[in-house]
């Protein structure tokens, strides 16, 4: 391995940060930043100053991570091939069981099992056809919370789990709905953390972070168990029958019982997975429709005249999902091999084992690509739309960039892009226009600056959410 204190890998090619005089290389300085400052990564690059430099040299800067080599990237442009890299995951590889993000691109189990979970909520046509239970369902909630004082951060996680519990062919736990888990004193901490452990873990590069992995195990057989009757009757796309129809079991307690603990950990991250980071983009989009008066008279007025209102809110959602996300901030992958690149002309090859990190915060914010990088503006949305000619869900295309929200490391033709992005970003548009056709929408103390000593990126302060039937 070579010492973090070399100079440059590439000079006159490619910027790099040497670290600091007290600390060269930027292994310990990120450690005490993230960890003991409670910095995300984002925020640590551009205190660094490796942000900067990547600025001024077109979206690339090579510093050291103790002795390994990193290259960062700030801008959404596709670097190389998924297969040259080791799954966003590898680190923490042990917490999501047999999942299909710990698996190599190239691996032959990765696509049948992505298919299953693609196939649902990845799926056009079926997440289309979910419209009217979403919105009995949402309108169900949102009755019982009215009048109600709410942390908007639990309003919205309390709500997308009882959509999620029970409209048909996605989950169907109506037995024993999501909202159980969530307040329950053994399962409480895994079924609202789960991402936040295991992000925490790659974000910030410390694996010692995994804890309570065994919870997931226990939390995924008694959701099973306590729902089978409701799975039994579910829909075939459902998507815990069609994880059973893949395995080639039949759907029965027995065979539940019998589920290995790496099956059981697969089925819990695909369960939580289903929740945990749309409700965490729908808190982002409330609070930001809430503090930008303008996309709320926009919202609003779309829902009066009935112009398409779903479209708004759906633009208003990939907005939100720019400015705050729903992942860390800065991810990295491993490269598995020597891997060549292009930059300014040059031909680069990026050693095995290097550190490949993309501050996806920052690319999201790209000057070149949007005209309001630093504001919540729906225009920005428009613009990539009013290029193409397409519509706001086209934006979710493995083929489209410009958004980095549903792909961990941008690599050429996106294949481990978000398989339930559509589901997603339809479900939170169809929420929004629910509330905010029947409700008059009251949020206080709100700070959407970004919370410290948080893998997931959170608003500094959700604030309290209130509503009441619109007067």
């Amino acid at each position: 391995m070579l010492n973090p204190t070399l100079r440059a890998p590439y000079p006159g090619v490619i910027a790099h940060h040497p670290g600091t005089n007290m600390t060269p290389g930027h292994g310990d300085a990120f450690h005490i930043g993230t960890m003991k400052q409670g910095l995300d990564a984002s925020t640590y690059f551009e205190l660094s100053g490796i942000s900067e430099l990547a600025d001024a040299n077109d979206g690339l800067c090579t510093f050291w991570f103790d002795e390994n080599l990193a290259l960062y990237q700030n801008t959404n442009k596709p670097l190389i091939s998924d297969a040259d890299l080791a799954p966003s995951i590898d680190t923490n590889a042990g917490f999501f069981g047999s999942f299909m993000g710990a698996l190599c691109l190239t691996d032959p189990a990765r696509a049948p099992k992505r298919a299953v979970v693609e196939s649902v909520l990845g799926n056009a046509k079926f997440v289309a056809g979910l419209d009217e239970p979403i919105g009995v369902a949402t309108r169900g909630y949102l009755a019982a919370a009215c009048g109600q004082y709410f942390p908007l951060d639990e309003f919205a996680l309390q709500l997308i789990c009882h959509v999620d519990s029970l409209i048909p062919g996605v989950l169907d736990f109506r037995d024993k709905p999501l909202g159980y888990y969530l307040n329950s004193d053994k399962y409480g901490l895994i079924t609202r953390n789960f991402f936040e452990i295991a992000s925490e873990v790659i974000s910030k590069v410390t694996p010692v972070s995994i804890k309570n992995i065994d919870l997931v195990v226990d939390l995924t057989r008694d959701m099973l168990e306590a729902n089978f009757q409701s799975l039994a009757a579910a829909p075939a796309s459902n998507i815990i029958r069609a994880q059973f129809a893949h395995l080639g079991q039949p759907l029965t307690v027995e065979s539940i019982r019998n589920l290995s603990v790496s099956q059981l950990k697969e089925l819990g991250t695909i369960i939580v997975a289903t929740y945990d980071t749309t409700a965490l983009s729908l808190l982002w989009s409330i609070a930001f429709i809430e503090t930008s008066p303008r996309e709320k008279q926009r919202l609003m007025h779309g829902i009066d005249v009935k112009t398409d209102p779903v479209a708004i809110a759906s633009m208003l959602v990939l907005e939100a999902l720019r400015l705050g996300g729903s992942n860390p901030t800065a991810l990295w992958r491993r490269t598995l091999r020597p891997v060549t690149i292009y930059h300014r002309g040059s031909e680069i090859v990026i050693p095995k084992n290097a550190m490949l990190w993309l501050d996806r915060r920052r690319a999201n914010k790209d000057p070149r690509v949007f005209p309001y990088p630093n504001r919540f503006d729906s225009r920005n949305i428009e613009h990539l739309m009013r290029m193409t000619g397409e519509q706001p869900a086209s934006l979710l295309a493995r083929n489209r960039y410009e958004i980095n929200s549903f792909s961990m490391v941008n690599t050429d033709r996106n294949p481990r892009k978000c398989p339930g992005r559509l589901f997603s970003v339809r479900t939170q548009a169809l929420v929004l226009v629910e509330l905010y056709r029947n409700y008059d929408v009251m949020v206080s103390d709100v700070d959407t600056s970004l919370a410290t000593h948080s893998s997931m990126p959170r608003p500094m302060q959700p604030g309290t959410m209130f509503i009441q039937p619109r007067g």
